[in-house]
């Protein structure tokens, strides 16, 4: 019954819109958060330029409190699973999965497009949060621009 979900949830065009959104919200918060480094830190490299590495070097330099570290943190895990991972939890290619994978029955989709949905909002709330922090700075001159408090 896995795969047969499986082929369920990919066959499933409000679950699949879902996902759309949720690459398209998180290239928007991987852009904005380049935007706010180069602001505060230095430029940053395309090579470096991934969403793991920017929350790294948000929390290196000091931009994120340790809810934020933890809050952007498991939106990366949301996200790289759901994008990178979604099949092999259904083939046991990864230890964890993040969503239920055995005993699923179709009405089980709701519970996945929910998750997606979740996901999705969690990033508008980031890519919010940092278009914030980017337009307060953007509004202060370097001389009179507040100390940079923690982003998140």
């Amino acid at each position: 019954m896995k795969l047969e979900f499986y082929d369920l949830l990919e066959g499933n065009d409000e679950f699949c819109c879902v996902l759309g959104k949720i690459m398209l919200v998180a290239s928007k918060l991987e852009i904005l958060l380049k935007q706010y480094l180069r602001l505060h830190v230095s430029e940053v490299s395309e090579k470096r330029a991934t969403l793991g590495n920017l929350i790294k070097i948000l929390k290196d330099n000091g931009h994120l409190t340790r809810n934020g570290e933890i809050h952007f943190s498991q939106a990366n895990m949301q996200r790289n699973y759901l994008i990178h991972n979604l099949y092999g939890s259904f083939v046991n290619e990864i230890e964890q999965a993040l969503l239920p994978v055995e005993n699923l029955v179709d009405m089980d989709i709701e519970v996945y497009i929910e998750k997606a949905l979740q996901t999705v909002e969690n990033f508008h709330s980031y890519t919010d949060l940092v278009s914030r922090a980017i337009q307060k700075h953007n509004n202060h001159s370097q001389q009179d621009a507040p100390d940079v408090a923690p982003l998140l």
